[in-house]
């Protein structure tokens, strides 16, 4: 077990970590079991409109009669897989330009550059909604736009940690020992972006379950897949929703799934960066 294996696992070891650890093995065991928990399918209309929760209907029923606790398991499936591939994506995508832009410098490092300046110039929620609204509703088109509009952030950032790691004297010596760039950047630059990479994934994480959420609270998400924007989106649209006791049952759950699963990320990205 070498040095960065051991501190992950003592980071994940404190109150933070494993709390964050808890609510999030906790959403992805959700997720994994949404089939076999849920009672009917995601989009099946099971019973009457607005029943009160009981023995077949855990969280009662919305305007239509689908079944809540059907929509508020499979809306997890959605928000994870958005957030878990955006993070990804970003994360390789970032690094892999900011690393070689930062290493390699010269033109490619200015052309690069100029790109990046050019994305973070640019209003990121205003890009969003409009891609949104002009692409064909998917998740996959939700999931490609928060890439694109992600990944300039991490490069650049990459991009300096990078340059500060290539003039430091175990980077100078691995070069002036002849090494290939190749195993200088791997071995000896990539290790040390460790923090960066965790900020990344966590921040990607929670941008990429809030945008999600939020296109679809805002009528832009893909139809066929549950989430939880959407039920609020519906729930709040339901004219008696507070003057009756279905708030707690139909808009509240859906938004305290949202709440814990940032936090979640939030308390586990805590705990990695740690002291670093």
């Amino acid at each position: 077990m070498n040095m960065h294996e051991r501190t992950v696992s003592q980071r994940l070891k404190t109150p933070k970590g494993i709390a964050g650890l808890a609510i999030l093995a906790f959403f992805i065991l959700m997720a994994v079991s949404a089939p076999f928990l849920a009672p009917y399918g995601a989009s099946d209309i099971s019973s009457q409109p607005l029943l009160s929760p009981d023995d077949d209907h855990p969280l009662g029923t919305d305007d239509v009669g689908r079944d809540i606790f059907t929509e508020l398991l499979y809306g997890s499936r959605t928000s994870l897989t958005v957030a878990f591939v955006v993070s990804l994506g970003v994360l390789v995508i970032g690094t892999l330009g900011g690393v070689f832009s930062g290493y390699v410098g010269g033109t490619f490092d200015r052309v690069l550059m100029r790109g990046v300046d050019i994305f973070l110039m640019i209003p990121d929620l205003p890009l969003i909604l409009i891609l949104a609204a002009y692409l064909r509703p998917s998740i996959w088109n939700i999931i490609f736009i928060l890439i694109i509009m992600g990944w300039p952030v991490g490069a650049r950032v990459t991009r300096a940690q990078t340059r500060t790691l290539k003039v430091s004297g175990h980077v100078d010596f691995a070069r002036v020992s002849g090494a290939e760039p190749w195993y200088v950047v791997r071995k000896h630059i990539v290790p040390d972006l460790y923090p960066i990479m965790v900020t990344t994934i966590v921040m990607q994480s929670i941008r990429a379950i809030l945008s999600e959420s939020g296109l679809a609270f805002l009528g832009l998400g893909d139809p066929s897949y549950p989430s939880w924007g959407t039920m609020i989106k519906y729930a709040i649209a339901y004219p008696m929703i507070f003057f009756t006791d279905a708030w707690m049952w139909w808009l509240l759950p859906a938004g305290m799934c949202i709440t814990l699963l940032v936090l979640g990320f939030v308390l586990l990205g805590q705990s990695l960066e740690g002291d670093y």
